[in-house]
């Protein structure tokens, strides 16, 4: 029998450590998602937690330019939210690149992101084992120097990792620690390379992901890197054309920026969601967490103060990536040593 979404969220918030004398704040869109609020409340409840829904009018971003940032929901949002010991976001869009979870995390609150139909969070809840593995590839991450990302498609692209500082994002689905965030459901692990030091060149196969367009490569498109940045992306189909497209209309070189790169490590998590659901009510996690997929992403890079409303997560099938020569995904299969 499938739980209800308040059954899963109390399975959640115990996994998050959440306890009798804490508060949960749950920070939402007026009139977006009121089921996700109505349920984490009675969660927090159900755990003997005080519980506070904090609702701005609009804190997601366009998918499309014009775009102006108004700050002016921020302050009060984080003076309210600070007091809370655990943050639920349950935003449309999220506030994962905003200088809101930068601050809520950076003063030792923990953060987490809820998106997926009730379904999806419980099959791919997460648990110890799953945290084990992102902390074991988060360690290869942290004792490597350089990424290599290889294909069979002719994908062929480095990236500088050196450095104690490195950033890693582990994300394995809850938040147990002080300061920590993620987002439930996750399974992958990711770093923030070097900035201005990926090059080489990323091939786009039929069947790899678009995120958040919540659609598959259609076409085979050839994206070159140059000192960290996409200098050209061709292509006969229309895929290269939609990329390209969806870049200029920003009209900011940051939008061509490598952001993010990593693979996933959630076996449970399937490559056919975005066929088997309708794609728009997913956030794209699933996609995202398959075991042995690559993924990189666009835009968005705080790390080297690049912010952007444009990004764009590209999960791909059938590569090789390599820490120092060492595989820990041979041909979009994760390498278990």
């Amino acid at each position: 029998m499938p739980k209800t979404l308040t059954e899963n969220f109390v399975e959640q918030l115990k996994l998050c450590k959440v306890t009798s004398d804490e508060t949960v704040g749950i920070i939402a869109e007026l009139g977006q998602k009121d089921e996700y609020v109505t349920a984490a409340v009675a969660a927090a409840r159900q755990l003997g937690a005080g519980a506070l829904v904090l609702h701005a009018s609009s804190l997601s971003n366009p998918m499309l330019p014009p775009y102006t940032a108004d700050g002016r929901e921020v302050a009060p949002l984080l003076a309210a939210a600070g007091e809370c010991d655990i943050v639920i976001d349950v935003t449309v869009g999220g506030l994962i690149h905003s200088d809101v979870r930068t601050r809520i995390t950076g003063n030792g609150k923990r953060m987490l992101f809820v998106a997926e139909p009730t379904d999806v969070l419980e099959r791919l809840i997460g648990d110890s084992d799953l945290r084990g593995r992102v902390e074991t590839g988060g360690n290869a991450l942290r004792s490597g120097s350089t990424l290599h990302v290889t294909s069979a498609a002719g994908t062929d692209l480095t990236a500088d990792i050196s450095g104690e500082d490195l950033p890693i994002t582990h994300q394995w689905g809850y938040v147990d620690e002080p300061g920590r965030w993620d987002h439930w459901p996750s399974g992958f692990v990711a770093c923030f390379p070097n900035d201005r030091t990926a090059e080489g060149r990323i091939v786009l196969q039929p069947g790899d992901a678009l995120i958040p367009w919540q659609r598959y490569v259609q076409d085979t498109v050839t994206i070159e890197v140059e000192k960290g940045f996409i200098t050209e992306v061709s292509g006969n189909g229309t895929d290269a054309h939609v990329l390209n497209d969806y870049f200029e209309a920003w009209d900011d070189s940051e939008v061509w920026a490598l952001s993010h790169m990593g693979w996933g490590l959630l076996d449970r998590a399937r490559w056919s969601a975005f066929d088997v659901y309708d794609p728009r009510t997913l956030y794209g996690q699933e996609l995202r967490s398959t075991a042995g997929n690559f993924m990189w992403s666009t835009g968005s890079n705080r790390f080297a103060d690049r912010e952007t409303p444009a990004h764009l997560d590209v999960p791909m099938r059938g590569c090789t990536v390599e820490i120092d020569g060492v595989a820990v995904v041979r041909n979009g299969a994760l390498v278990q040593e």
